[in-house]
């Protein structure tokens, strides 16, 4: 009937399909731990590590007007201005999404409030189970005159500039905010 090698090869093929069941189960789980980190996609990473070679590598002018960066990966809010110099009371104009699904996208800031969640009936619908139905708006703040954004009760919160907000925040060009998987600025 069943030969000492018939049993052996059951076995060791038992063996193989048990390991690769394994190494299918930590790589969807390092995928989705990746999805959701707080830090940036690798791809996002390497074309940012790109740019700095190049910036590295070109030499620039002493009198070269850019925005400043700071070393956490977001800018100060200063833009260039009409006559070319770096305007710090520039307003941000577009809403961009630089990480996840709809990355590429941008929304024009207009003075009404925009709505993010996974419901259809937000401005920005984000199709993550991670989203709330009703996850968090951007608005332009009456007392300051900047966008501000506020987390509307979600389950897994808001994160702006890799903290976790609690109460609406002032928003600044060029500061990072996640929501579920997706990632966006204003510009």
């Amino acid at each position: 009937m069943i030969t000492e090698l018939t049993f052996a090869i059951l076995k060791y093929g038992f063996l193989a399909l048990l390991w690769v069941f394994v190494w299918l189960a930590v790589r969807s789980l390092k995928r989705d731990i990746e999805t959701l980190s707080p830090r940036k996609s690798w791809s996002h990473r390497k074309s940012a590590r790109r740019a700095r070679k190049a910036a590295k590598s070109s030499p620039m002018p002493a009198e070269a007007n850019v925005p400043v960066v700071s070393r956490r990966g977001g800018s100060t809010g200063a833009q260039m201005g009409h006559n070319g110099r770096v305007d710090m009371h520039t307003k941000p104009t577009l809403l961009t999404i630089i990480d996840g699904p709809l990355a590429g996208s941008s929304l024009p800031l207009s003075n009404g409030t925009i709505t993010l969640g996974r419901s259809s009936s937000n401005t920005v619908v984000l199709d993550d189970e991670f989203v709330s139905s009703q996850h968090a708006r951007v608005y332009p703040d009456p007392s300051s005159g900047s966008w501000a954004i506020e987390d509307l009760g979600s389950t897994n919160g808001t994160i702006v500039n890799q903290r976790r907000i609690t109460a609406p925040t002032i928003l600044s060009a060029r500061v990072p905010v996640r929501i579920g998987a997706t990632t966006f600025e204003l510009r």
